[in-house]
């Protein structure tokens, strides 16, 4: 796969995906935007580009070329410190480094001319995926009681996502962004452009899905992948909010069947919004992996 050479860059698309997957299984992220799903699904929202320096690869968010703001760069350790440092040289100090997570953004404390700058909106919430599918304790008997009164209203059965049901996954996407009106909102405009993405593609991304059916019709859908060999991280999580107690019901059986294996749930973050903030809170993270941003300072 031909990378130009920083500052040209490329649109990422989903040939991109060996590739990415290959960096990602030699260098092990914890930041849940390092998945090539959200690359790929979120890419035009995003304008998200690929470039390289110094034996890194970089993910670029080139909404804005003359200022591009860019992930982690995806490579050595002891090489991040002087690829920063060249991006900041080449763009005379446009760039923005975002999302970093706190081993690289450590990198630069007191470092002269280079900003730290910590991003809590975009911390990532990480949970013990034993205590999102036992459910036990005081902590969480708001969910298990939740889930009890949706299984003795409901009769519902849960699915994994296949070719078979994906028709009508995208149907309930659809249904749902009508309900919330996604076109009169920009975030979510592009999380429902992201979402279909996910689904239209959901073979070739290799990603994990579940739904809920009442009386035939899908209710409730959740997307995922492996993160890291520790990690599950949960791309989507959707329901009709009509049926009480189906999204506390739709993570327990989609992190009960799909992420069993692992020892810890990323399920992203919460963006500043007070409402996503509280009930991400309320399933008690295990850990926080916080990330930060890195800016060119005179």
């Amino acid at each position: 796969m031909n990378i130009p050479a920083f500052p040209d860059m490329r649109p990422i698309v989903l040939g991109d995906k060996y590739t990415f997957d290959r960096l990602f299984k030699k260098y092990p992220p914890q930041v849940s935007e390092f998945t090539f799903t959200n690359l790929f699904a979120w890419r035009c929202a995003y304008r998200f580009c690929v470039s390289s320096l110094d034996d890194c690869v970089l993910a670029i968010s080139a909404k804005d070329k003359k200022s591009p703001h860019i992930f982690d760069p995806i490579g050595e350790q002891t090489k991040k410190r002087s690829v920063v440092r060249e991006v900041f040289s080449l763009m005379a100090g446009r760039a923005k480094f975002v999302r970093v997570p706190e081993a690289t953004a450590g990198l630069f404390v007191d470092e002269a001319g280079i900003g730290v700058e910590e991003d809590r909106d975009n911390f990532d919430y990480v949970y013990s995926a034993r205590d999102l599918i036992e459910l036990k304790g005081r902590d969480f008997d708001a969910k298990r009681n939740f889930i009890r009164r949706f299984e003795e209203q409901y009769t519902f059965k849960y699915e994994k996502i296949t070719k078979a049901n994906l028709g009508k996954c995208l149907s309930f996407e659809e249904e749902w962004c009508n309900a919330k009106e996604c076109q009169r909102v920009e975030g979510l405009a592009a999380e429902r452009a992201a979402t279909q993405e996910m689904l239209r593609h959901f073979e070739r991304l290799g990603i994990s899905g579940g739904i809920i059916e009442i009386n035939g019709k899908v209710e409730a859908v959740a997307l995922g992948e492996e993160l890291n060999a520790e990690t599950f991280v949960v791309h989507v999580e959707k329901a009709n909010s009509g049926c009480q107690g189906i999204y506390q019901a739709i993570s327990q059986l989609f992190i009960s069947n799909e992420a069993g294996r692992f020892a810890y749930v990323n399920r992203e973050q919460d963006l500043g919004v007070s409402g996503l903030r509280k009930a991400k809170a309320s399933y008690h993270p295990h850990h926080m992996v916080k990330k930060y941003n890195l800016v060119y300072s005179r």
